[in-house]
């Protein structure tokens, strides 16, 4: 046996002892199902699945990077899942939009994905109970919030079950070999805007047509040679695009934040946010009376920020990020003074803090 032979034979063993692990993993996480059952505890745990992420990471001496090994426990996780559930997600589609990518980074590729045409449907097939979970952006670091999500949390039923902070980046993608070749450009309105001023240097006087996704944008660019399209670098596998612009955003450092909904409450997890919504009345010092409890209890915002209240002229709503789970006693207390001065108060959730 030569040297060359050797090596394979010692990785058909180590692979022998991967599918052995691997299935004694799963009937173990076959047995916590059973025992989360009886206490109805949920399935997906992201704050779990995290610290096992971290401990792995501090484990690693290489030659695979970090990252590397991150995604593949993310897929150990998501084929264990699978034996313990049959996961069903909805997000925005179609395949290839960075909803339906960020889904992929949280729940890897062991689910089922019901991809929908809009953000709203989105919720109602969690609501409806078609989905066990789904997953919608809500803010940019350059375009700001996404309206339609703040909305459609004040309004459902839905909880907020996680976060994911996920890394953007734009392409220009098309069947054409040269950008002189490109007439038409299809995009969603948020990726145009996160690429202005590149499109307007490289593509002057192309004619702009809005879609409802990225990918959507990747379908039909791919149905003619003089058409384009911004999106991910995965549409372009999927519709059989040329990129032709790689990282096209005008700013570096482009995240989308999405949340994790469902109609189930996430448990405490140890470093938690709570996510809520409120209105108050039209009078001085109303903002500050909000405000003042989590200052006293020592609570940090991490996010406050206001919005028109839909069919209500004029009338604001404010939406609060801060740190705690709605289940600590000191969380407890500031809401129910909260509540006493506000006109209207909504939990929306709380959920692991994705940022540590």
């Amino acid at each position: 046996m030569n040297e060359w032979e050797k090596i394979r034979s010692e990785i058909d063993k180590i692979d022998e002892s991967l599918v052995r692990l691997l299935n004694k993993r799963a009937k173990n996480g076959q047995k916590i199902a059973e025992l989360k059952s009886k206490i109805g505890s949920p399935v997906f745990l992201p704050a779990r699945e995290n610290e096992i992420l971290k401990k792995v990471s501090g484990l690693n001496r290489g030659p695979l990077s970090g990252k590397a090994l991150q995604n593949v426990f993310r897929e150990i996780f998501s084929a264990t899942r699978s034996v313990e559930q049959a996961i069903r997600v909805s997000c925005l589609g179609p395949e290839g939009t960075f909803s339906h990518l960020a889904s992929r980074r949280i729940f890897g590729e062991s689910c089922e994905y019901l991809l929908e045409p809009g953000i709203d449907t989105v919720f109602h097939s969690v609501e409806k109970g078609s989905a066990h979970f789904g997953v919608v952006p809500l803010e940019n670091t350059i375009e700001g919030t996404v309206g339609i999500t703040h909305d459609m949390l004040m309004e459902s039923d839905v909880r907020i079950y996680g976060e994911l902070y996920f890394d953007i980046h734009q392409n220009l993608l098309s069947k054409a070999k040269d950008l002189t070749k490109i007439t038409t450009l299809y995009t969603h309105p948020m990726p145009l805007a996160q690429s202005r001023s590149w499109v307007a240097r490289n593509l002057p006087g192309v004619k702009i047509i809005d879609t409802s996704s990225t990918s959507e944008a990747a379908r039909l660019a791919a149905g003619s040679k003089d058409s384009a399209a911004i999106g991910a670098a995965e549409a372009a596998k999927i519709y059989g695009l040329n990129v032709l612009g790689k990282k096209i955003e005008d700013t570096k450092g482009n995240q989308t934040r999405f949340f994790v909904i469902s109609l189930d409450k996430s448990p405490r997890s140890g470093n938690d946010k709570t996510s809520v919504i409120c209105a108050i009345s039209d009078a001085v010092g109303a903002l500050n009376n909000i405000l003042r409890p989590f200052s006293t209890k020592g609570l940090n915002l991490s996010k406050i920020q206001s919005r028109p209240k839909r069919n209500a002229e004029w009338e604001y709503v404010f939406y609060i990020d801060f740190d705690g789970h709605e289940d600590d006693p000191d969380v407890k207390s500031v809401l129910k003074k909260i509540e006493k001065q506000a006109v209207f108060l909504k939990t929306l959730g709380s959920y692991p803090n994705a940022r540590v």
